[in-house]
C-alpha cells in the first residue's frame, strides 16, 4: 500500500524546520492548539495535492521568515516498481511553483495525487452536508479519478468544451450552428464520465449503508440515504436538453446543465440530512462516506489511501469514535490523527495497534518523536 515513509518540511507556516520518519499504521500528532499540529497534516496535503486544504492564498504557507517553502516525501508502494518514489512541492512567495516526483519536474499536481492518494478529514468535511454541489462532487470524483483511469483526460476534454461553450454564450448573440457542434462534443463526453460516475457510484452506495450502519444512531438515523444525480433531468437525451437551454444559457452567460453540476443528494426520510441530524449524527455520516470511499477505493486498485484526521474526537462519543478506529484498523491504512489529549485517539484502538503506533508532539513549530 502507499505510505509516507519520510517527510521534510522547510518554511511552511510555523514549522521552519522537521524531519519525521512516519509509521506505516497510526501516527498520532499531539499538541496545543496553535503548536502545529494542523500545519503538518496541511503539509501532507500539499505534498500530495499540490494546493493546501486550509486556503488558496499560498503566501500565508510560507514561513514570515522565509521567501518560498519546500515539503519533500518519500512514497513507498510495495505493490509498484518501483516502490520508492521522492515528492517535492516548492511554492515562492513571487508565485513561482515546482513539483518534482523523482527528480524530474511534472506540469500536474495530479501525478502527486496517483502516488499518494489522501483523504482529509477535517472541519472543512461539514461542507458535504452544508455546502454546495461543488463540494460533495469534488469528493466524488476523487474516486472515480483514482479507480477510472480514463476519468482523467475525458474530464479535461469536457471542461475544455465547457470553457469554449461559455465563451461563445458570453460574446452575445450568436447563431445556433456557431455553438451547436459544441453541443455535441459536450454531449458525447458528457455521456463517457456519467457512465464512469454511475458504475462508481454503485458499490460507493452500498459500502456507505454498511459503514453507517455501525454507528450508534439515534431513531430515525438509519434512513440516512445517497443518492447521485447528474447535472441534467434524469431519463432526458442531456444533447436534447443542452440545446433547448440555449437562450437561458445566453441570458445567464454560461453552460447551466451538464456533469460539472452533479450532485450527491443526502436525505434523512424526505428532507436533507443537514437539517434533521445533530452535529454528532452529520459527522457519523460523513466518516460514512469517507469510509466508504477508501472501501471502495481498495476494492477496485488493492491500495490503500492514507488519511488526515484533524481534530476526529470533535462532536464524537467514545462508542463512535472506537467504531472508526475498528474501521480503519480493518482498511490497514497509514493515518495521520490529530489531538490535544493523546487519550482521546488511543482510546479508539486496540493493543495491537497501539504497539504500533507512532507519536509525535508539536510544540512552538517544533515536532519530536515521542514514540
Amino acid at each position: 500500500m502507499p505510505s509516507l515513509k519520510k517527510l521534510s518540511i522547510e518554511s511552511f507556516r510555523n514549522l521552519r524546520t522537521a524531519l519525521i520518519e512516519p509509521g506505516e499504521a497510526i501516527n498520532l500528532i499531539v499538541g496545543v492548539n496553535g503548536s502545529g499540529k494542523t500545519s503538518l497534516l496541511e503539509s501532507i496535503s500539499v505534498l500530495a495535492h499540490g494546493r493546501s486544504f486550509r486556503t488558496h492564498k499560498y503566501r500565508r504557507l510560507i514561513n514570515h521568515d522565509g521567501s518560498q517553502f519546500t515539503i519533500f516525501g518519500l512514497v513507498q508502494d510495495e505493490d509498484e516498481q518501483p516502490f520508492e518514489h521522492r515528492m517535492g512541492v516548492v511554492r515562492s512567495s513571487n508565485g513561482k511553483f515546482a513539483i518534482k516526483i523523482d527528480g524530474l519536474p511534472v506540469h500536474t499536481s495530479a501525478e502527486l495525487a496517483q502516488r499518494l492518494p489522501l483523504l482529509v478529514l477535517n472541519a472543512n468535511s461539514f461542507q458535504l452536508l452544508e455546502g454546495a454541489s461543488r463540494y460533495r462532487r469534488q469528493f466524488f470524483d476523487w474516486l472515480v479519478f483514482h479507480v477510472k483511469h480514463d476519468y482523467k483526460n475525458c474530464w479535461k476534454a469536457y471542461s475544455k468544451c465547457i470553457k469554449h461553450r461559455n465563451s461563445l454564450l458570453r460574446s452575445g448573440k450568436i447563431a445556433s450552428s456557431e455553438i451547436a457542434p459544441w453541443n455535441r462534443e459536450i454531449a458525447q463526453v458528457a455521456e463517457g464520465l456519467e457512465q464512469m460516475r454511475s458504475e462508481v457510484f454503485t458499490p460507493f452506495k452500498q459500502a456507505f449503508h454498511s459503514a453507517l450502519a455501525d454507528f450508534v444512531f439515534s431513531d430515525g438515523g438509519q434512513s440516512v440515504d445517497i443518492q447521485y444525480v447528474s447535472g441534467w433531468k434524469e431519463g432526458a437525451n442531456y444533447l436534447e436538453q443542452l440545446e433547448q437551454s440555449e437562450e437561458k444559457d445566453l441570458r445567464l452567460g454560461y453552460t447551466s446543465i451538464g456533469s460539472h453540476r452533479s450532485d450527491l443528494k443526502i436525505n434523512a426520510g424526505k428532507s436533507p440530512a443537514v437539517e434533521l441530524l445533530s452535529r454528532g449524527q452529520q459527522k457519523s455520516v460523513i466518516v460514512s462516506m469517507f469510509l466508504a470511499e477508501a472501501s471502495v477505493f481498495h476494492q477496485l486498485t488493492e491500495k490503500r489511501p492514507v488519511f488526515l484526521l484533524d481534530d476526529l474526537p470533535s462532536e464524537l462519543d467514545l462508542s463512535n469514535l472506537k467504531v472508526i478506529g475498528n474501521a480503519i484498523q480493518a482498511l490497514e491504512s497509514q493515518v495521520f490523527v490529530t489531538a490535544i489529549d493523546s487519550r482521546a485517539i488511543t482510546e479508539c484502538w486496540n493493543g495491537p495497534v497501539l504497539d504500533d503506533l507512532k507519536m509525535f508532539h508539536v510544540k512552538h513549530g517544533e515536532i519530536h518523536d515521542f514514540t
